[in-house]
């Protein structure tokens, strides 16, 4: 008996190298149309593929999304907008109560939109032992969890970026999961995989970045090291990192710097590294004069353990 095909969906997943969508619609007697029609829709689902002057490829490294610009947001020459980073959706020790008060604060300040500086979720595979540390399993689990469950406030949208939590099976193979949760929600913006732009009027922009690594031995020295390193026309107005589940404010070279927290409590991974997060978010109200920043005033809001 001839071997049964496999569905289309899943040869396209299961293809090594770079394949053409015409050769794979002439070995199964359909059109073309319909094998791109698949393709896309992988894609809308979160999988990666590369196009090719030859065909196409699964990709598992990052992909880059467009800059978002957040300029109409806000009134000619204003900032004012929240900061909120690792979430870690999914975990059992996420503090969501805790981001919903946040939520309710943005909402009583004015807040229009609120910038996600990425681990939305607590991933799979993160580190050995994970699998104790999380209440909801699998990367569709912490998917449809999140869709539910992350805040969602009349007038506010939510623009973020993916971090290492997130993009963990993705790495492997799998789907990025933020693509599904934008997708789901309309209130939350995907705009890249551990970095991404904001414009927000004029020629300000704004970095997101999801940086790798353990905390540095003082908080400023990841990001002055990034700043030095740069070309002077690669530097951001105002430069947001997550990952470190620590506060920091400063201003260097020009370069308004925040470093994002959490709202994750520590568990047994961060307690065998001695670390000890903050749980809170921040509220940037400032001016601009479309070239440079003049005014800028980040408050850090926090909130105390968890005493359930």
């Amino acid at each position: 008996m001839p071997k049964e095909k496999l569905p289309l969906s899943e040869e396209i997943l299961k293809k090594k190298g770079i394949f053409s969508p015409r050769e794979m619609a002439e070995s199964r007697d359909i059109s073309e149309h319909e094998v791109i029609e698949v393709l896309d829709f992988l894609q809308d689902s979160g999988y990666a593929f590369a196009k090719t002057d030859q065909g196409y490829v699964r990709s598992k490294t990052a992909h880059e999304h467009d800059s978002f610009d957040a300029s109409r947001l806000f009134n000619r020459g204003l900032l004012h907008f929240g900061l909120v980073s690792d979430t870690h959706l999914g975990s059992k020790h996420e503090r969501t109560p805790t981001l919903e008060r946040m939520y309710d604060k943005f909402q009583q300040e004015g807040v229009k939109v609120v910038f996600h500086i990425g681990d939305w979720t607590d991933g799979v595979g993160v580190y050995r032992g994970q699998e104790f540390e999380v209440n909801h399993y699998g990367q569709e689990d912490q998917i449809d969890y999140t869709i539910q469950n992350y805040p969602q406030r009349d007038g506010i949208i939510t623009v973020g970026i993916g971090g290492n939590h997130d993009l963990k099976q993705y790495e492997h193979g799998g789907v990025d999961p933020m693509v599904q949760v934008a997708r789901a929600r309309k209130d939350i913006k995907y705009i890249g995989q551990y970095a991404g732009k904001a414009r927000l009027g004029g020629d300000i922009t704004m970095e997101l970045v999801h940086p790798l690594g353990n905390v540095a031995y003082a908080l400023s020295y990841r990001a002055q090291r990034d700043i030095n390193n740069r070309a002077p026309d690669d530097l951001p107005n105002i430069l947001l990192y997550g990952h470190f589940h620590t506060s920091y404010y400063m201003r260097y070279r020009g370069i308004d710097f925040i470093q994002v927290p959490c709202f994750k409590d520590a568990g047994h991974f961060e307690h065998r590294l001695g670390l000890n997060p903050t749980i809170g978010g921040w509220i940037v109200a400032g001016k601009h004069n479309g070239e440079n920043v003049y005014q800028f005033d980040p408050r850090l809001y926090t909130f105390g353990p968890d005493r359930r």
